[in-house]
């Protein structure tokens, strides 16, 4: 884990030469139209940190996904999950949280235990360098500061995934539709150019009962956060105390919307308390970091 230096993030959205080499040949884009058609464009990008979500939906370059979930489901914790387990390097925008929190959240998850000892928290930090970066801003973010901060990780640090959360600390009205319609059409290009994945936490209006199913029409604010998105996930939680030995689910991950790929639906998760990370069924332990197949120990 690295923080961000301070940076005159706003110098990178200076006009520069870049749109002169937009206009391309359909023989410039070969190699990538022979790999969806042959690979299949679901079976590229990275992936979400459980093996029987691997051949459905996958976080590729150039897009944008919408993380949405109502107060306490868990999308913070769940997206987190996943940076740990990206392939790819990770800057993550938490300006609701403290650096601090996040980072040791995440390595409660990592070590799979709720109180690892000081030489494992080190190592996994250790471990964590150049992986995932953090943007250290608490409390809202100027655009300008957030998208000069994209394009600088991308160009400058070989970043390929942002995650920004939440919308609601980019310095927006909750009922500017407007002004959310903007950010969120201007993130969908930076996305494109930078040829990074940026993912957004949004919130959603609370549920009537525990048995509605929310959608992307459930997302607060504009309409159009979800209609420009490429790929919309919805994240629930029945409740807070839940029973670890059953064999209902305790919350879902939903792909809501998939632009360019062939399967939207649920998968059921259950709850590991130990290390707050979401499992596949109840009678797993801890996803092994730093992959789902390979785990290590402190100071090995």
């Amino acid at each position: 884990m690295i923080y961000m230096p301070d940076i005159d993030f706003e110098k990178y959205l200076e006009d520069n030469e870049e749109l002169k080499q937009k206009v391309q040949l359909p023989s410039d884009f070969a190699d990538k139209a022979v790999q969806r058609l042959t690979t299949g464009n679901h079976l590229t990008g990275d992936t979400l940190p459980w093996s029987k979500t691997w051949d459905k939906f996958r976080f590729r370059d150039g897009e944008l996904t919408i993380w949405a979930g109502t107060n306490g489901s868990g999308k913070s914790l769940v997206m987190g999950m996943t940076a740990l387990f990206m392939q790819n390097p990770v800057v993550i925008a938490s300006m609701e949280m403290l650096p601090e929190a996040t980072l040791a959240r995440m390595v409660r998850q990592a070590a799979g235990v709720s109180n690892p000892s000081e030489p494992y928290i080190r190592d996994i930090l250790h471990k964590l360098d150049n992986k995932v970066w953090i943007f250290n801003q608490v409390g809202n973010v100027s655009q300008n500061a957030l998208f000069g901060m994209v394009k600088y990780a991308a160009r400058e640090l070989g970043i390929k995934h942002v995650m920004i959360d939440s919308l609601v600390k980019c310095g927006l009205g909750v009922d500017d539709y407007n002004a959310q319609k903007h950010f969120v059409d201007k993130l969908t290009s930076l996305a494109k150019d930078e040829k990074v994945h940026i993912h957004l936490v949004v919130h959603m209006r609370k549920l009537a009962n525990e048995n509605e199913t929310p959608d992307k029409h459930s997302i607060k604010g504009a309409g159009e956060i979800s209609d420009l998105a490429d790929n919309v996930i919805i994240i629930t939680r029945k409740t807070l105390n839940i029973d670890p030995d059953s064999t209902e689910p305790a919350g879902f991950i939903r792909i809501a919307k998939h632009r360019h790929g062939e399967w939207e639906g649920n998968w059921g998760f259950w709850f590991h308390d130990e290390s707050q990370q979401w499992i596949a069924n109840p009678s797993a332990g801890a996803i092994p970091f730093p992959a789902p197949n390979k785990q290590w120990s402190a100071n090995g």
